[in-house]
C-alpha cells in the first residue's frame, strides 16, 4: 500500500495490525480527524452532565487523585489473580490469536517469501505521508529511495535465523529511515513511519538487513518492524532466551526510571527504564562497587550491552534504591491498578511511544505489565486476544444493554471501540469513568446542544457515557469488546 494513498478515518490511538500469528505495530487516531472535522449539529441522546472549567463534562478536581478512587473501589486491595493464574494469562498471550509472537516458535532457517512479507506488512502506514520534516510534499521518488533501503530484491533464498536483545528504548519504523513524514502540518503528532518501541531486554529475530547496513529488519513479539542497527545485541538464541527466562529481580513501577549515571560505563548510564521494563538482578556482593559507585544504596540489575562488533554481552548497573521499583511484580488489585495508571496522568499522548510517552494501548498494557501482565500493545488485539476474558459486542446490542455492562464493569476493565481503549476507574453516580490517552474529548455541551470538543492530547480522566467516538456515536454505542482482565 502507497503511503501516498489516502488511508480510511483512522481511529482515536495508535493500534497494531495483525495477520495470521504476524503482528505490525501501526496506530491509528480517528478521535483526532474527527475532533477536527465534527459537525456541530448532530443530534444524539444530549447529556445532562455539566462542563467544568477544564472543558471536560462532570469532571472535578479531586477525581484526579487515584486516593480518591481507591477509596470507592470494591476491597482495593484484594488480590484479583494470584501468581500462578498470573503467568498463565501470560503465557497464553503467546499462544494463537493471544495477539503476541512466541518468537523461539519461528523457525531456524528464514525463507526469502517469508522474509519479503513481513517487509511488506511492515511498510503499511494508516498515516498519510503529505509532508516531511521542512513542510515539503513527499513524492513517491522520496518514497520510493526509502523502499530501496529496505533492500527487498537482496533477501537471500534461505537464511539462519538470527538472534538479539535490545540494549535502550529504541523505536521501530516501517521503513529503514529516521525520515519523518506527516498527514499535514496539524497533525504532526502522528508521525507516518513511526511503528512502536523496544524497551531494554527484549529479545529479536533478525531476518535482515538496509542496503545502508544502519537498520536491521527484526521481527519482535509485536510483529516484524526497522530498528536501527545500534541498538541491537546479536547473541546466541540460548544467550537472548536464557536473559528474557530469568526472574524479574526488579520491575519498574513509576512512569519512567533511569538507571544510575556511571561515565565508567557509558552503555548503562541513565538508560530510560518505562513501566513494567523487569531485569534480572545482577551478582554483586552487599556493598561491592558497580561502575565507580558502591551498591549498597542502590539495586545491581543486569542489563545486555553492545560489543564494538555488534556482539551480546551483559554488564552491571545500578537502580538507586530510591527509584519507583519493586522486587519482583506488584500483586494485581484494584488499588495497584489505579495507582499505577495515574502515574501516567498528564502525561503528553505519544503515537507509538513517541516523545518518550505512549499512547491509549501502550498506557493500558504498560499498567498491567508491572503487575506480571502480557498485553498485546493494540487496542483491537486487547479486545479480542484468546488470553484474556471479555464480553463482545455486535450490532445487535442495544444502548441500555451496553450501558447496563458498563454499570456493572470493574476497576481496570478495558472498553475497546474501534482503535481506541479506555480503562475503567471507578463509578460515581452509577457513571462509569475512565483513565484513557486520549487527543480530544468530544461531547454534546448541555448549555447547547451542540457538540463540543476539548483537545487533551494526554492521558485524562473523563467519564465515559457523554463521550462521542465520532460525530453522531457514542463510545458506549462503539464499543466492540469490555475486557475483563483481571478475571481468570
Amino acid at each position: 500500500m502507497s503511503h501516498l494513498a489516502s488511508p480510511s478515518p483512522p481511529p482515536p490511538c495508535v493500534t497494531k495490525r495483525r495477520t495470521g500469528v504476524r503482528a505490525w505495530r501501526m496506530r491509528v487516531f480517528s478521535l483526532v480527524m474527527m475532533g477536527a472535522t465534527a459537525s456541530l449539529g448532530a443530534c444524539a441522546t444530549p447529556s445532562t452532565l455539566a462542563v467544568s472549567p477544564s472543558g471536560v463534562p462532570a469532571f472535578s478536581e479531586d477525581m484526579l487523585s487515584p486516593g480518591f478512587w481507591i477509596r470507592r473501589a470494591p476491597s482495593p486491595d484484594a488480590v484479583l489473580l494470584d501468581a500462578d493464574q498470573v503467568t498463565a494469562k501470560r503465557l497464553r498471550a503467546f499462544e494463537p490469536d493471544g495477539g503476541l509472537m512466541d518468537l523461539k516458535r519461528l523457525p531456524a532457517t528464514l525463507t526469502r517469501a517469508q522474509v519479503a512479507g513481513w517487509v511488506g506488512e511492515a511498510q503499511r502506514t494508516p498515516i498519510q505521508a503529505a509532508i516531511d520534516e521542512q513542510g515539503r510534499p513527499v513524492t513517491e521518488a522520496m518514497l520510493d529511495e526509502l523502499r530501496q533501503n529496505a533492500a527487498a530484491g537482496h533477501i537471500p533464498e534461505a537464511s539462519a535465523a538470527r538472534y538479539g536483545l535490545s540494549v535502550r528504548r529504541t523505536h521501530l519504523r516501517s521503513l529503514p529511515s529516521d525520515r519523518q513524514f506527516f498527514a499535514s502540518e496539524d497533525l504532526r503528532d502522528y508521525e507516518s513511519l513511526q511503528a512502536g518501541v523496544l524497551f531494554p531486554g527484549e529479545p529479536v529475530v533478525i531476518a535482515h538487513q538496509s542496503a545502508d547496513q544502519q537498520w536491521l529488519f527484526v521481527v519482535t513479539t509485536q510483529g516484524p518492524a526497522w530498528v536501527k542497527r545500534g541498538d541491537i545485541a546479536e547473541g546466541t538464541a540460548d544467550a537472548v532466551f536464557s536473559y528474557v527466562a530469568k526472574a524479574p529481580g526488579r520491575v519498574v513501577t513509576g512512569d519512567q526510571v533511569r538507571t544510575v549515571f556511571t561515565p565508567e560505563a557509558p552503555e548503562v548510564s541513565e538508560l530510560e527504564l518505562d513501566m513494567g521494563v523487569a531485569l534480572p538482578l545482577a551478582d554483586v556482593a552487599p556493598g561491592e562497587p558497580v561502575n565507580g559507585a558502591s551498591s549498597y544504596a542502590s539495586w545491581p540489575v543486569l542489563l545486555p550491552v553492545r560489543g564494538q562488533d555488534g556482539t551480546l554481552a551483559f554488564k552491571s548497573a545500578l537502580l538507586r534504591r530510591t527509584a519507583d521499583t519493586v522486587p519482583g511484580y506488584l500483586p494485581l488489585t484494584r488499588a495497584n491498578i489505579l495507582r499505577q495508571a495515574f502515574k501516567f496522568l498528564g502525561e503528553r499522548y505519544g503515537w507509538g511511544h513517541q516523545f518518550n510517552a505512549r499512547d491509549c494501548s501502550g498506557l493500558t498494557s504498560e499498567v498491567y505489565r508491572g503487575m506480571g501482565l502480557v498485553l498485546p500493545p493494540n487496542s483491537g488485539m486487547q479486545g479480542k486476544s484468546a488470553a484474556l476474558n471479555h464480553r463482545l459486542f455486535t450490532a445487535q446490542d442495544s444502548h441500555a444493554e451496553r450501558v447496563r455492562a458498563l454499570e456493572q464493569a470493574q476497576v481496570g476493565d478495558l472498553v475497546v471501540v474501534p482503535g481506541h481503549v479506555l480503562m475503567i476507574i471507578g463509578h460515581l453516580d452509577g457513571e462509569p469513568y475512565v483513565i484513557q490517552d486520549v487527543p480530544y474529548a468530544v461531547f454534546k455541551d448541555p448549555a447547547t446542544q451542540q457538540l463540543r470538543k476539548t483537545k487533551l492530547n494526554q492521558v485524562s480522566v473523563t467519564p465515559l457515557l457523554p463521550l462521542y467516538e465520532d460525530d453522531t456515536t457514542l463510545y458506549v454505542d462503539a464499543m466492540t469488546s469490555l475486557v475483563h482482565v483481571t478475571r481468570p
